[in-house]
């Protein structure tokens, strides 16, 4: 149990950018298959982690691109509607100077008519709807021309911010995939034997790991040195 406490943090990492990659992901497939597209995604996704826990160079080469298939579909999720605004936004500054001129025909048109129901409800009734109508027509061309106007001084964004919001995000999501790959690889290591454990235990209070054989052998010199010689011994005694 001891041994999976310092894997708890990469575990949590690990589940943690799993789901914010499916988030986009699932998404993404759902376009193309809305009955099994969740379903692919997870698949590609536990794929990649299943071949990045093994320690085998042919299965991490599959692992990679597994990777690369899984990092696509949240980075096209994220850059398409960016993109899609830009754009639109191109499109609608280059038909902007025809809208207004069609508004402003519209008003023109629009002013003519009320200026005519105006004259002919002098001499005779039944006009009062008419011009309601027209002045109500009228009031909404008018609103959508100051828009029009408006839109004309907003200036558009320009094309490094759009690429520096994609950048950003896409930059972000290979983070995050990275940081599955390196999480995958040490949730699923190998635990050590116990024979490993026993090996890097601790030392002792007061003692340093280093040392046990050097104090040994500097003990085995002192009593070499302080030992009486066998020789020395035979002539005292005769």
């Amino acid at each position: 149990m001891k041994a999976l406490l310092p894997r708890v943090p990469a575990a949590l990492l690990l589940a943690g950018g799993i789901v914010l990659m499916q988030t986009h992901a699932m998404d993404y497939w759902s376009q193309y298959d809305q009955a099994t597209g969740w379903l692919w995604s997870l698949v590609i996704e536990g794929a990649a982690i299943w071949l990045w826990s093994a320690r085998n160079g042919f299965k991490n080469a599959i692992a990679l691109l597994a990777t690369l298939l899984a990092l696509s579909a949240p980075l096209y999720q994220l850059a398409a509607p960016v993109l899609e605004d830009q754009r639109s936004s191109a499109q609608a500054a280059d038909n902007l100077p025809e809208r207004q001129l069609a508004i402003t025909a519209q008003i023109a048109s629009l002013e003519a008519s009320l200026a005519t129901y105006n004259q002919n409800s002098q001499t005779r009734g039944g006009w009062a709807a008419r011009i309601d109508t027209a002045q109500q027509q009228l009031t909404a061309a008018r609103n959508e021309h100051r828009q029009l106007l408006a839109e004309q001084a907003t200036a558009q964004p320009a094309d490094w911010q759009a690429w520096l919001q994609i950048g950003t995000q896409g930059l972000a999501l290979i983070i995050i995939q990275c940081v599955i790959v390196l999480t995958t690889r040490t949730v699923f290591a190998p635990l050590p034997t116990a024979q490993q454990r026993t090996q890097t235990a601790a030392p002792a209070a007061g003692e340093h790991p280093g040392l046990g054989w050097a104090k040994v052998s500097r003990l085995f010199h002192l009593e070499k040195r302080h030992a009486t010689p066998k020789n020395q011994r035979l002539s005292g005694v005769a």
